[in-house]
């Protein structure tokens, strides 16, 4: 069994984000699975969901009006989820601003092993050269996308409360410079050619053209940088987006298996 979860928090994002995300996973996801949302407001979501669990520090309540930290420090708590949810088996994390563009049942076999998206857009050479590639800010993880098996994460969930105030203020934001600088013995990588961001390309330095659609990976990502780098594309977001393709994926269509039912 493949456990989905999402997280969406406070007004960020509309709930067309989470019912679009749980659509193309019953569309591209062809075993058993579950998918859950935490939630402070389950209003128009047609996927099973259940109140972010309040854990101090990780509950974005307690980071309210620091947007960026509230849902870094939240993601901490999926790896707790056979715990909350008392489900058994492998779990995925999605971001909701990921679109899943073809079949993704082989997360079934990855899953055996806690895996995320290493990223293969990012010049880290020039990065370390400009001195941005340090702890606080250069990472080559991204965490849009995470698998494992069972109980496997679960000692991050506990590490995350144990040392919050030393992650976070070591790690620029946290999640995915803390995994890449702390963890990058425990994670294996999600396929590079699963992968490709809209903002950014898809791999380093043949391959970077931004805001192109590629037809052949499983996820495309709408990561946005906070303070991107001078000269760097427009950063797009999934509710800005023009490309025709990408949005029948995010949409769906008469077709889809959602739609049928």
């Amino acid at each position: 069994m493949m456990n989905f979860v999402c997280i969406k928090w406070g007004t960020k994002y509309s709930p067309e984000y989470v019912n679009n995300l749980y659509r193309m996973v019953q569309d591209n996801y062809h075993n058993d699975f579950t998918f859950t949302c935490y939630t402070d407001d389950s209003k128009g979501l047609n996927c099973d969901c259940v109140d972010i669990p309040d854990v101090e520090p990780l509950h974005p309540k307690y980071w309210f009006g620091k947007e960026n930290y509230c849902w870094d420090r939240s993601k901490f708590l999926v790896f707790n989820s056979h715990n909350f949810l008392q489900y058994d088996g492998k779990w995925c994390y999605l971001d909701l601003d990921v679109i899943i563009q073809n079949d993704i049942s082989d997360l079934n076999e990855l899953a055996l092993k806690p895996r995320i998206i290493h990223v293969k857009w990012d010049n880290w050479k020039k990065r370390l050269h400009e001195r941005l590639f340090i702890e606080i800010r250069g990472t080559l993880y991204n965490s849009s996308v995470m698998c494992w098996n069972k109980d496997q994460c679960e000692q991050i969930f506990w590490d995350a409360i144990a040392e919050d105030q030393q992650i976070f203020r070591t790690f620029y934001k946290g999640t995915d410079n803390y995994h890449f600088w702390r963890q990058r013995d425990f994670w294996n990588n999600i396929p590079f050619e699963w992968v490709y961001s809209w903002n950014r390309g898809m791999t380093h330095p043949t391959d970077l053209e931004a805001h192109k659609y590629r037809e052949e990976p499983k996820f495309c990502l709408f990561n946005v940088d906070s303070n991107p780098s001078p000269g760097r594309p427009e950063q797009i977001k999934i509710d800005e987006l023009d490309n025709e393709e990408l949005l029948r994926l995010w949409h769906g269509n008469n077709n889809s298996k959602s739609a049928r039912q």
